[in-house]
Formats: structure tokens, sequence, C-alpha cells
């Protein structure tokens, strides 16, 4: 397949809400492949279709960074998100060189089409909890920026500016 450009912040398309799959089409599928080659180039753990210009609500993640382990979701939504949280250092692909804490939930729970168009509900907990959580928020227009308060936002900017 093909490896795709990762748009980088402050292209427009990252801080738009991505439109929902109506239905899953032999291009989509080409392009979760796309994704998934790009997200390994990339040294990544999780893609959004934003993140490559597509407005489309589907992702790309693999915890464990490893090829063949990749798992498609298309429309994803989460159900629920537990009290319980962690703080942990994330970075973006689409903010090269940044990383930041960020406070997500431990558990969470997922609906989503795959492949096939057939919705499933999955529980994640800890680390791909915060994989999806990331990309979904990519689907809505969020970036890992946008998860910290103002002054350390101007900061990583500043840094990011500079790099």
């Amino acid at each position: 397949m093909a490896v795709l450009k990762v748009l980088e912040y402050p292209n427009q398309v990252l801080s738009a809400k991505a439109k929902t799959v109506e239905s899953i089409s032999k291009k989509d599928l080409d392009l979760i492949h796309d994704m998934a080659d790009t997200m390994y180039q990339e040294d990544g753990v999780g893609l959004a279709a934003p993140q490559i210009g597509v407005s489309k609500r589907i992702i790309v993640v693999s915890p464990n960074a490893r090829r063949g382990e990749e798992q498609a979701y298309i429309n994803p939504e989460l159900l629920w998100q537990s009290t319980d949280q962690e703080i942990g250092v994330e970075g973006c692909l689409s903010l090269p060189g940044i990383s930041c804490e960020v406070r997500r939930a431990k558990k969470i729970k997922l609906k989503a089409l795959n492949l096939k168009g057939l919705e499933q509900i999955l529980e994640f907990e800890n680390f791909p909890a915060r994989v999806i959580q990331h990309e979904i928020d990519h689907l809505n227009g969020i970036l890992l920026i946008d998860r910290v308060d103002f002054n350390q936002r101007q900061a990583l900017l500043g840094t990011y500016q500079r790099l």
C-alpha cells in the first residue's frame, strides 16, 4: 500500500470534526491499509483519518506498535469512560517533537464498526484506552495541546515553533 503525508499543526483540517462514514467502500478499506502503513512508517501507535487530510471518522490503532496487530475502528464512539483516571505522557504525529502529560480515563467502552461494517462493542483499559481516546479526539477536532492549560499550551507551542 502507500505511505501518506501526515498533516501537521496548524493545518485547519486537524481542528474540524470528521464526517460519519455512511457505508464502507473499497476506497475506505484501501485508506485504512494506507493509514496503517503510514502509522508504522511514522513510528506511531495510532492514526486518525483527519491527520492525513481525510474528513472521515476512521481510526487505526496498534498500542503495541506491532505490524499485523493494528485494528481499525469506523465511526468510533465512546459509550462509557471510567471516573478512574490517570495522567500519562502523549505525543502526536501531527505535532512532531511535542509531548505532554494528559489526563485520560483508565477504562473505556467503545462502539464502532469493524472492516465488515458490523457493529462491535469493546472495552479497553490503560494504554490501549489512552490511544483510542487520543485518536477519537482527532475525529472531534481536538489536539493534545487542547487538553492542557493555557500556560502549558503556550510553552509547548513556543517549543514547537522553534523545532
